[in-house]
């Protein structure tokens, strides 16, 4: 019984550091969240899905690519975020899951929003994003 006691506290001692840092790190997230971050945007829209007839959204939508959605891996579904790229602005909602990890980017916004923003041409660029509430 003093062996398992032992253990116990052994591993709780290895892994309260991890746990004090997951959850500094989460409030950092929330505090950069309602200040504003930046984010490596690209858009879809206009490829494979478009040929897709009843192509849907990680919340269950039927995907258009001219609403002003957008994709995060993280971000609840619903949230509102206001985007800026080369003096311009949109405001989107988040209603998909995306991009990739592997991609390097954190947004992937729809075909509607990065031409009001001007991303098109470009294909992907560095957003201005701001949180400003849920739908």
């Amino acid at each position: 019984m003093n062996r398992i006691c032992g253990v116990l506290t052994i591993l709780a001692l290895m892994t309260a550091p991890a746990l004090a840092h997951h959850a500094s790190h989460h409030s950092t997230r929330h505090a950069e969240a309602s200040q504003g971050f930046t984010a490596n945007a690209s858009f879809y829209g206009g490829g494979p899905r478009r040929y897709e007839p009843n192509s849907h959204t990680a919340n269950g939508e039927l995907f258009n690519m001219w609403d002003l959605t957008a994709a995060h891996r993280t971000l609840p579904m619903g949230t509102r975020l206001r985007l800026t790229y080369a003096g311009r602005s949109v405001v989107v909602r988040i209603n998909d899951r995306g991009p990739a990890v592997w991609t390097g980017r954190s947004l992937d916004v729809s075909r509607g929003a990065a031409t009001q923003l001007g991303l098109i041409e470009r294909g992907t660029g560095q957003v201005r994003v701001q949180v400003i509430g849920k739908s």
